[in-house]
């Protein structure tokens, strides 16, 4: 039976770079403190007005495909896991597959919100394990500053644009993925989404005008719910995969929140050097901010060969989604 590793990985993000100086200079007011000192971001890149999805999904499976040593034309399958796609139809996937020239892959999106990138590592996994596929390009794309309100200083800063990659591969080496789990609760969808744009809420002169087609809040994120939600889902993984926390050697947690990291970390009982955190640099870049923050990790030489690696992503509707891989 075939297992998936990862063998490559990439990241790209956009051109234009907004420090917090920059935008507090165009908010014309200071920017709130626990923007740096809780959430831990600094600055953000985000996409120009001819810059989009495919845009850095292309780059990002490029950067990836040449880390591997592999070629377009090797890949069985391009998914693209995003919910800010280049159109509502056709899919991302097609778009970048194209340009990638992978004339040998198939595709299709997955819509996991931020979740989307560790539960497509889910799916693409056991769609190797199932015998059927050998090389996946599986990219993360975030383009939610095409999607927010620029003229609110509370929310602007938070968003950023990026993508991020990974070549899965089959394997019959004892390495690669172990387990996972997806937790959800669909009736919290009506606190954070875009809620304009789909076919409940097509577009409209009078919807934009009001700027529904623009994230929304409509109601607030209880602040805990990911330290309370991350540490259980993490050991049902491990027990599945017969490891417990002590033997984990990297984790990788949705990038939003330094705080809830360093809480998570401290539940663990890890130090914070068995992560990776990079909001700093990046801003908030949704479902890029795993596969961004793998690559990383990758070149800084924070994972290694017989590593156990977890990966952690939270998303709006709501979405939990939990992996775990022997490197």
């Amino acid at each position: 039976m075939f297992n998936a590793k990862i063998i490559g990985s990439g990241k790209a993000h956009p051109s234009v770079l907004l420090t917090n100086a920059d935008l507090e200079e165009r908010f014309g007011q200071p920017l709130k403190p626990s923007l740096e000192a809780k959430l831990g971001i600094k600055q953000r890149y985000i996409t120009s007005e001819n810059e989009s999805s495919a845009d850095m999904a292309t780059e990002a499976g490029f950067k990836a495909i040449e880390d591997a040593g592999i070629t377009p034309e090797d890949l069985d399958l391009v998914m693209v896991t995003t919910d800010t796609p280049e159109y509502l139809s056709p899919a991302t996937s097609s778009v970048v597959q194209g340009r990638l020239k992978a004339t040998n892959a198939g595709t299709f999106d997955v819509n996991a919100s931020c979740s989307g990138f560790v539960a497509s590592m889910d799916i693409a996994s056991r769609m190797i394990q199932s015998g059927g596929y050998k090389k996946v390009l599986l990219i993360g794309v975030y383009n939610m500053t095409k999607f927010v309100d620029k003229e609110n200083i509370s929310v602007f800063p938070i968003f950023a644009d990026g993508a991020g990659a990974v070549i899965l591969s089959a394997t019959e080496e004892d390495r690669g993925f172990l387990a996972s789990k997806l937790i959800a609760d669909g009736t919290q969808y009506d606190i954070l989404g875009i809620y304009a744009g789909g076919a409940k809420n097509p577009i409209t002169k009078e919807r934009i005008d009001n700027k529904e087609h623009l994230l929304t809040f409509l109601k607030p994120l209880p602040p805990d719910r990911n330290i309370k939600l991350w540490p259980p889902i993490i050991k049902d993984v491990l027990k599945q995969a017969n490891l417990e926390v002590k033997d984990i050697d990297h984790v990788f947690l949705t990038q939003i929140n330094k705080w809830v990291i360093e809480e998570v970390m401290n539940v663990l009982k890890l130090p914070m050097e068995k992560t990776t955190c990079i909001m700093g640099e990046y801003g908030y870049t949704g479902s890029a901010c795993i596969p961004m923050a793998l690559d990383v990790a990758l070149k800084q030489g924070k994972v290694k060969p017989g590593d156990n690696v977890v990966f952690v992503g939270s998303g709006v509707g709501f979405a939990v989604a939990c992996t775990a891989f022997k490197w």
